[in-house]
């Protein structure tokens, strides 16, 4: 939008000298002003505030529509802020959430091994009760 702009603007300025260079050259090439009746100094007159009302036109056009930029971008940037403040949300959600699912792994780990060890102590417990009871 901002290269479309300028590209505007530029094309613009580059008409503007064009006519009035063309204008002044004009004015020179035909001697004073006095020699020009008024119907031409008149003419001349409403051409230039013509194209005075049309470049002021065209300049609040770019204002409003460098305006509305602006909007867009205080849009997009409150819009950011409120993103990146979710993002650490998640952020923070997932490092906890990792910190428990690391804490639960470990825990099933150890209740594998205590369960495996009171089992051979369930064993061993059997044996000597079968033996108290065989050989004695």
């Amino acid at each position: 939008s901002s290269g479309i702009n300028a590209e505007y603007g530029a094309a613009l300025n580059v008409q503007t000298e064009k006519k009035e260079k063309a204008d002044r050259e004009e004015l020179l090439s035909s001697g004073s002003v006095k020699k020009r009746g008024k119907k031409d100094v008149t003419k001349m007159a409403e051409d230039v505030t013509n194209k005075l009302q049309r470049n002021t036109e065209l300049l609040a056009a770019l204002v409003r529509q460098q305006e509305e930029t602006v909007k867009t971008l205080a849009t997009s940037s409150a819009e950011i802020k409120e993103v990146d403040g979710e993002y650490n949300t998640l952020s923070s959600v997932l490092v906890s959430s990792h910190r428990l699912v690391t804490k639960i792994g470990r825990r099933a780990m150890t209740d594998t091994i205590l369960t495996y060890l009171c089992f051979f102590l369930f064993l061993c417990t059997v044996a000597y009760v079968i033996q108290k009871r065989i050989f004695y």
